[in-house]
């Protein structure tokens, strides 16, 4: 497993390994091999489909847990790669983990692929479903958001989901041509941690940068 350089990623290496826990000893409430791993406890999901050939980059659910309180931590507590399925399947994929988990927010990335399909069946099972069509200015907004709740102190992953670091740390920066700005760049051709970092973040958007104090949440379908 490579990294990128120091100075050379939008997500700092080190701040990346801080946010590792041993879930076994800190999560008191997690029960991984347990029908219901949180019980009752409410969490968000992010998805993004792939499509059905096996090539190129892996689909992925994240099942994250939102804060108990306004500006508390978010925990990452499972994460499953999909590859080579119909986007019927992966809808089915995404209905098994709403009979494991009390599934409050489902996000899928709709922008391309297969998104769009597998979202029209999932919302029939779950009708809070939100679509996320992406633009090049909202995908940093989901860096942005990543990054802040990071400095914070705020997202937890089990340190066995090692590739979550490597995902993460595979954002570069890059300064646009005109240099005015910092964007971020990121290979996706044929990497399949890329949508692990992906629904990690579509689960997390849900709460808004600048609602960490507050109970609001998206409802938009497009950002």
């Amino acid at each position: 497993m490579s990294f990128v350089r120091e100075g050379e990623s939008a997500f700092n290496l080190n701040i990346l390994i801080g946010c590792g826990v041993d879930g076994y000893d800190d999560w008191k409430d997690w029960k991984p091999f347990a029908p219901r791993p949180m019980g009752n406890r409410p969490v968000w999901i992010g998805y993004d489909a792939n499509g059905s050939s096996g090539n190129g980059d892996s689909g992925a659910v994240s099942v994250v847990v939102p804060p108990a309180v306004p500006g508390g931590r978010f925990r990452t507590v499972e994460t499953r790669r999909v590859q080579g399925l119909e986007f019927e399947e992966q809808a089915r994929v995404i209905e098994e983990f709403t009979c494991r988990y009390n599934v409050e927010h489902i996000g899928i990335d709709a922008t391309g692929g297969h998104g769009d399909a597998v979202y029209q069946i999932v919302k029939r099972f779950f009708p809070a479903a939100i679509p996320y069509t992406f633009t090049l200015s909202s995908k940093r907004s989901l860096v942005l958001k990543m990054l802040q709740i990071m400095r914070a102190g705020r997202w937890e992953y089990d340190r066995a989901e090692r590739e979550l670091v490597a995902a993460f740390n595979a954002v570069r920066k890059v300064k646009t041509p005109a240099a005015l700005s910092l964007t971020k760049r990121t290979e996706r051709g044929g990497s399949a941690t890329a949508t692990l970092r992906g629904q990690t973040m579509l689960a997390v958007i849900n709460e808004p940068i600048g609602g960490e104090g507050e109970n609001e949440r998206f409802t938009v379908m497009e950002f």
